[in-house]
């Protein structure tokens, strides 16, 4: 009898330990990318990028939350469908073609042409409801000369509550960000 307690007992403990597995849910950037547009005539201008650099807290799968004071939270069930500097990457490739018409945009090592780098520090939720992205951007001309050097910070209210809705605000920012940088490129060329 004592065995048999002793057994029920056991598995009554293991049944408490074991639940239903949590959902993993996974968020892309690229959904509200605008794709580039198809250029007609010979180019005149050429813009090259470098991969867009993360800071450590950033270069993970989770997406970040910034909870009171400096605290910040890696979501463990909401990630990144891929790498976010990919993401970024990418939507800034898509993006800067679009806006800058006239322009090759390029990432695959070109060297003719001003460069762009872009590094981010902060691209996450934060307690109080809001979507916060900084970092600064940096034009270069061909032989490393700066000829802008941009910090950015946006605080971007989320209309509702939700990773996707965080997903979505940053994504937005993103735009904004490369309306901002398209317009700056423009003005020096």
């Amino acid at each position: 009898m004592k065995k048999q307690m002793m057994t029920l007992a056991l598995l009554g403990l293991l049944a408490g330990c074991s639940s239903a597995p949590t959902t993993l849910h996974y968020y892309s950037l690229d959904a509200e990318a605008q794709q580039p547009t198809i250029m007609t005539t010979q180019p005149l201008h050429q813009l090259v990028l470098k991969p867009v650099s993360l800071s450590g807290q950033l270069d993970r799968m989770s997406l970040v939350y910034q909870l009171e004071g400096k605290e910040l939270h890696f979501a463990e069930y909401h990630r990144w469908a891929g790498f976010l500097d990919a993401q970024l990457d990418q939507l800034t490739l898509n993006g800067l073609s679009s806006r800058l018409p006239g322009w090759v945009v390029r990432q695959d090592g070109a060297r003719k042409g001003p460069v762009l780098t872009i590094s981010v520090e902060r691209f996450q939720g934060r307690h109080d409801g809001r979507a916060v992205l900084s970092g600064r951007w940096r034009l270069l001309t061909e032989e490393g000369t700066v000829l802008r050097d941009v910090p950015f910070q946006q605080v971007r209210v989320l209309p509702e509550d939700g990773y996707g809705s965080l997903v979505s605000e940053l994504g937005l920012g993103w735009q904004q960000l490369l309306d901002q940088i398209a317009a700056e490129v423009r003005k020096g060329a």
